[in-house]
């Protein structure tokens, strides 16, 4: 009866215009999705490609190919909270890192910052700044951001003290007046531009300078045989979790990285 409370809550609310209940319009936060696995949850990994379940997560040496560490969450949770448990199982091992490669999901986690100060080399992808509107429109590359002062820089001149980690909202009369206007935002007369800045902003600008080499370009490049180790877990799990709950999920994707890894020793015994 607890579980079908549950189910039901999540789906129905009171009808404001009588009559008992009513399906809840969009999806209610945590949503469970399976009577039998409580972990369960919907998650997706773009905006057009939905998961549900779990998320599979490996660590891979790069100059063995090995895995060496694993974790599951439920769909629903980011990326980048998966990375204290991956960092958790190279440190019990006593594996320390020279370079740390990662995918764009896990930089948002603090355990990036710990690895750096740890004396490893942050690699990834950075993120690209766009206009979802319009894509002629000034994106944030467009403003010049000096992290010596402080300051971020409009395309017309208009300068704002920036923060880490805060939204930067540009004078409202100043950009009204703009003559580029048209250009950079489409908000309503009496609202300024605004710019995101990162918490990670000064990382996120190194890499943006290393994408622009091609040895920067050849360094990301390095990444690529982790996702080829996940795509040779895919298939060999499967798409589909063969338990009930996160912990023994997890038990199955090491027993299946175990697998992998004494292939991966044969091939270069022979």
């Amino acid at each position: 009866m607890k579980i079908l409370r549950e189910l039901l809550g999540q789906d129905l609310e009171p009808d404001p215009n009588g009559g008992g209940f009513r399906i809840i319009k969009g999806v209610a936060a945590d949503r469970r999705i399976s009577v039998a696995d409580g972990e369960m949850r919907h998650g997706r990994k773009s905006k057009s490609k939905t998961i549900k379940g779990y998320k599979r997560h490996v660590a891979t040496d790069l100059e063995s190919q090995s895995i060496v560490a694993c974790a599951i969450t439920p769909a629903n949770q980011p990326e980048h909270e998966a990375l204290p448990m991956l960092k958790s199982d190279i440190a019990h091992q006593s594996i320390r890192f020279g370079e740390a490669h990662f995918d764009r999901g896990y930089m948002g986690s603090p355990a990036v910052d710990e690895i750096e100060k740890e004396g490893a080399a942050i690699f990834c992808k950075p993120w690209t700044p766009h206009n979802t509107k319009n894509k002629e429109m000034f994106t944030k590359k467009d403003f010049a951001i000096n992290l010596h002062s402080m300051e971020i820089t409009c395309p017309q001149g208009q300068t704002q003290p920036l923060a880490l980690g805060r939204t930067i909202y540009f004078n409202a009369e100043m950009c009204d007046v703009c003559a580029m206007r048209k250009r950079c935002t489409s908000a309503k007369l009496g609202a300024g531009r605004s710019v995101a800045i990162a918490e990670d902003e000064p990382r996120q600008e190194k890499l943006r300078r290393m994408m622009k080499t091609p040895s920067g370009r050849e360094k990301f490049r390095q990444r690529v045989p982790v996702e080829h180790r996940l795509a040779h877990i895919g298939q060999r799990q499967g798409n589909c979790a063969k338990y009930l709950g996160v912990r023994k999920n997890l038990y199955d994707l090491r027993r299946a990285a175990m697998i992998q890894n004494l292939e991966i020793a044969q091939r270069k015994a022979a």
